[in-house]
């Protein structure tokens, strides 16, 4: 007999000498090991649970302890989710899942499960309940399925928000916060954001918590405003657990909503609960902020998401067409990981361009050659930029005068730079080499064309690029940094942000 049994409490019951329990070893615990093992895998399943857990339901949660810490760690980081939407989907919505290891254990009432205590006794299988669960409440229904926090891809660019997310979903109030995430569109963000809310709800089912956008709470505020209804307002967005705020950015130039959230940070702070919050740009770039909510925001964790390398960008891609059923060689996947595609949104749609329109084109699985032509493509529908725009993007990320560009300095920082700026103007300008040649001061085009190759095997081998930014030190990949400088590029001229 396997060694998952689950116990239900029975409260009307008075224990005598030992708490009286009533012991589910048939339908309930086949079902629940069955979906854990098709979930999970066999292997998993058995390097993990069979017979090194032992598992109780008392007052509605279910507890499972592990032998050691690290069992019960590594069981809560990677498979959480899964045991709590098993244990809804077998016992109901309400349950809640708890994973600690056996010492922890000790002092709560957690029942033997393997049939032999004297003090347990047993009942017939009980038929489940046939009513269909009930409706998850509503802010759960406001998260995207898709962003948990185990599905999201780590690599360098994002590693510290993403270690930042798990540690105030776990512990919230105890350390960053608030939290501030920021980076530009389709980095994940908000992948983060309700990967945090579903990992708070999956460990304290009874928390309150809300996410809303920037522009959901400034509605929901000018509504209760118009309507007489700011007790009510207030009492929703201040007595919760977890506030988290998608895309703040939103509140620039707001007076009165700035206002409003500022009174708000204050009250949920004030009581220890955790604050989480997002935007496109950093705290003190949000233009129009009120300085004493710019200050607010940089008084706890700030943590900035920078365009993947190429191994996460590799790994996306992976993920991605495993999910649609797509099965490209790696050469394939590694010519789509070095496009000028600037986020996670645009690589993976173009990975589904590609792969749809190429196989729509040719009929069949695309060589690498036809890949690089499909890439070629769907990236020329971006609209040819302006020289001078590349040389002061370049200029301005780099912090270095426009005249160190065109010159002739060998200076490491000028000369990379100067190749990015070559680069760029040859992919997004539609230079031909003698053309970037003159503009950079009547160079010969085989200059030209080195620089363009370099910076590809650049790119390709994930080489380092160093310079001293405005706020620091910077050392990223110099396909970060392209990455960065299309994303700009895509945006109207005017109003360029720093970096």
């Amino acid at each position: 007999m396997s060694a998952l049994a689950l116990v239900m409490e029975e409260p009307t019951v008075i224990a005598a000498p030992c708490a009286v329990e009533a012991s589910v070893t048939s339908e309930l615990v086949v079902r629940m090991e069955s979906l854990l093992r098709g979930r999970i895998g066999e292997g998993r399943f058995e390097q993990w649970f069979d017979r090194k857990v032992s598992w109780g339901l008392a007052g509605g949660t279910l507890r499972l302890a592990a032998t050691n810490e690290f069992a019960a760690a590594w069981i809560r980081n990677k498979f959480l989710p899964i045991l709590l939407q098993t244990a809804r989907e077998i016992i109901g919505e309400q349950v809640a899942v708890v994973v600690e290891c056996s010492r922890e254990a000790g002092g709560k009432t957690l029942v033997n499960l393997t049939g032999c205590d004297p003090c347990v006794r047993r009942i017939e299988p009980m038929a489940l309940p046939q009513t269909p669960p009930r409706a998850v409440h509503a802010p759960m229904a406001q998260l995207n399925a898709k962003y948990a926090l185990e599905d999201f891809i780590v690599g360098a660019g994002n590693q510290l928000a993403y270690q930042a997310a798990v540690r105030v979903a776990e512990h919230p109030g105890a350390d960053y916060n608030p939290l501030f995430i920021h980076g530009m569109c389709g980095l994940g963000k908000t992948h983060l954001l309700q990967g945090i809310c579903r990992r708070f709800n999956q460990m304290n089912p009874h928390g309150k918590w809300r996410y809303l956008t920037g522009e959901q709470f400034t509605n929901e505020f000018l509504e209760a405003l118009r309507g007489g209804k700011m007790e009510d307002f207030r009492r929703r967005l201040r007595r919760v657990d977890l506030l988290v705020i998608d895309d703040v950015h939103f509140f620039g130039g707001k007076k009165a909503t700035q206002e409003e959230f500022l009174h708000t940070f204050n009250q949920v702070d004030s009581q220890g609960r955790q604050i989480v919050l997002a935007s496109d740009c950093a705290p003190r770039e949000i233009m129009t902020l009120a300085e004493s909510l710019a200050s607010r925001f940089v008084s706890g964790m700030v943590a900035r998401i920078d365009p993947p390398d190429v191994p996460t960008r590799l790994e996306i891609l992976r993920r991605r067409a495993l999910r649609m059923g797509w099965q490209p060689g790696e050469a394939v996947l590694m010519r789509i990981a070095n496009s000028d595609a600037a986020s996670v949104r645009e690589l993976e749609g173009l990975l589904l361009q590609v792969m749809a329109g190429g196989q729509l084109r040719y009929g069949s699985a695309l060589t690498g050659a036809e890949v690089s032509e499909e890439i070629r493509r769907r990236t020329q529908v971006m609209l040819p930029v302006a020289p001078e725009r590349i040389l002061d993007e370049v200029a301005s990320m780099f912090g270095i005068a426009k005249a160190s560009l065109l010159g002739q300095s060998r200076q490491r920082l000028a000369a990379g730079a100067r190749s990015i700026a070559m680069h760029l103007m040859r992919r997004h300008a539609n230079m031909s080499f003698p053309e970037i040649g003159r503009a950079f001061g009547h160079r010969n085009h085989s200059t030209v064309i080195a620089a363009c190759n370099r910076v590809e095997a650049q790119i390709a081998s994930g080489n380092l690029i160093a310079w001293k930014a405005a706020d620091g030190d910077r050392r990223e990949s110099v396909a970060a940094v392209v990455q960065r400088l299309v994303a700009q590029l895509r945006q109207p001229a005017a109003g360029s942000r720093s970096y």
